[in-house]
């Protein structure tokens, strides 16, 4: 399939505005940490300043703020810090921050690769210190916003072995598949300064992702400014599989550029354990292949195994990010719902392996469902959440009109969140264990109702729709689950559940054909494709109960249904 066949909507913007002011008080409060810190603790805590301090020199940059330079120095001494140890440069220049004069709204982003993928900004440094010999002039341009913080990481390392280093960032625009990059005449006169010293261009950013545009609109930009091919090279996490990059002629214009993948240090880190991400999990827990659900092997949290067996550790994002994710994890485990968790670094947590297997739809009775309805409700309760509700109407909207070639008139004002709420978003059977006593304990609990796909934040409606479209609920038993939680927390939730559970339901056929154009392993695509049939044929059902008519299925999605 292409990419304009699998282009549904999946990802959510994960743009928010938020008050510099906010942001500039959390970098204080990483800096005071920091700068308190003993020493064996002054790398966890310099990470988490670096992140902080990064996103907020991104954020200016974007806004065009003068002071962006400021923080462009801070970030610099960060990343210099976590190489070295060395606090003087960060000591220096933080009593200068109190004086910024900072606009009142910045946007920002998370880091994905920080936040999701294991990305370590010190793979980054292992990377320029391959570039480093010998000692010459470089230009460092980050694509913001997390190439920000990781320029800032190569430029340190790169200026430790004795280089002249410059270091500027940009922000590439335009549609995800066809990114352009346009350069101020601030951006060209360093261009042309770099170019009279016969500079080494690097060009530093996480990915490539699905389509490779960020990457490819910079390095033609520079290539357009007049730096040679020959002098510039592009660092990403990984290397790409050019059949798969969805931008126009993207394998050609690859081929074009030096790319170097920054080298992962998690598989040193956990070399005597057992590999479980990518699916690889369902080895352990479920030996029968027949019995293995869909995996997207790409956007699965990197996670491994001890070898005895009792310990998992699993990357759930450096930063505030994964403190949030580790701060659900303890709740969970306190309200008897989860597993044990403790902080194992580097964005990792380690959890406690129940002796317990996996659950099945079949094994749903008024027991299985009190379980529930008492999880919802926890949720509703710890997990509320600010901020701004994602579009899910938009979403619906626009994914029903690509996959069904229809209009969705449908009033959906019962998509918009009576609470927001950090839902689970993975109520799957198999996420729920039973134990040797009968007990059910809830796993991956507390990563994806506020990752980089939807739902986001929103109405705990959402995870209820879950349980009702996967665990294939019959009417009597939706009625029994609503009316426990109802009785739980005095929310009735009946009549805006059905919009959840269309948008449910549209959301994971989505992701599951969205799945398939980036796997080539022909018993996951068979997986995928039979879970992609699924989801539609309960959204085709689903929009029937709606009185909504749905057309034949076109002969491209003839071959997936």
């Amino acid at each position: 399939m292409s990419a304009v066949e699998t282009d549904l909507w999946v990802f959510r913007d994960g743009r928010n505005s938020v008050s510099s002011a906010g942001l500039l008080d959390e970098l204080h409060t990483s800096l005071k940490k920091l700068l308190d810190s003993p020493r064996p603790h002054i790398r966890e805590y310099c990470l988490n300043a670096l992140i902080r301090a990064g996103e907020l020199e991104s954020a200016l940059a974007d806004a065009e703020s003068l002071v962006r330079s400021a923080l462009a120095a801070l970030t610099d001494a960060l990343a210099f810090t976590l190489l070295s140890g060395n606090l003087s440069s960060v000591r220096r220049l933080t009593g200068s921050l109190s004086n910024l004069s900072l606009p009142q709204i910045v946007e920002t982003s998370p880091p994905e690769g920080f936040s999701y993928y294991a990305l370590h900004p010190l793979d980054f440094a292992d990377a320029g210190m391959r570039l480093a010999n010998p000692p010459r002039p470089v230009a460092v341009i980050g694509i913001r916003s997390i190439g920000t913080t990781l320029s800032a990481v190569v430029a340190a390392t790169l200026r430790g072995t004795g280089s002249s280093v410059e270091r500027i960032t940009v922000r590439p625009s335009g549609h995800p598949y066809s990114r352009i990059t346009q350069f101020t005449s601030e951006h060209i006169r360093w261009i042309e300064k770099q170019k009279e010293q016969s500079a080494m261009f690097l060009v530093v950013d996480e990915g490539p992702g699905r389509s490779g545009s960020s990457f490819l609109s910079v390095g033609e930009a520079l290539i357009d400014a007049g730096v040679p091919a020959a002098q510039l090279t592009l660092i990403g996490s990984h290397e790409p599989d050019l059949n798969l990059l969805c931008a126009d002629d993207a394998a050609r214009r690859w081929k074009a550029f030096h790319f170097r993948a920054a080298a992962s240090r998690v598989d040193s880190r956990f070399s005597d354990h057992v590999f479980v991400g990518a699916g690889e999990w369902r080895r352990k827990l479920l030996p029968e292949a027949a019995m293995w659900p869909a995996c997207w092997p790409r956007m699965e949290r990197v996670k491994f195994l001890s070898r005895d067996g009792t310990r998992l550790y699993k990357f759930e994002g450096l930063g505030p990010m994964g403190e949030a994710v580790q701060q659900r994890s303890r709740l969970v485990d306190q309200a008897g719902f989860g597993c044990s968790v403790t902080d194992a670094g580097d964005g990792f947590s380690c959890y406690a392996v129940a002796e317990a297997t996996p659950m099945t739809a079949e094994e749903v009775d008024p027991i299985v469902l009190e379980r529930m309805a008492q999880y919802c409700a926890f949720r509703a309760a710890e997990f509320g959440a600010g901020g701004v509700p994602e579009p899910l109407a938009e979403m619906l909207r626009f994914n029903i009109s690509r996959e069904f070639q229809i209009e969705l008139n449908l009033n959906l004002d019962a998509l918009q969140p009576s609470r927001l709420v950090v839902v689970d978003g993975r109520m799957q059977p198999h996420e729920w264990l039973r134990t040797k006593d009968g007990i059910l304990l809830k796993t991956d609990a507390s990563t994806h109702g506020d990752d980089h796909f939807f739902p986001g934040p929103t109405d705990i409606a959402w995870d209820l729709g879950g349980v009702t479209v996967e665990w294939n609920l019959h009417p009597a038993a939706l009625e029994f689950l609503l009316a426990r939680f109802a009785r739980l927390t005095g929310n009735d939730l009946r009549r805006t559940l059905p919009a959840f559970m269309l948008a449910y339901s549209v959301f994971r056929l989505a992701w599951c054909k969205m799945a398939l154009s980036t796997v080539t392993d022909s018993s996951e695509q068979l997986r995928l494709r039979t879970a992609y049939r699924r989801y539609r044929n309960v959204t085709v059902r689903q929009m029937s109960q709606l009185g909504i008519r749905v057309r034949a299925a076109s002969r491209e999605q003839a071959t997936l249904v």
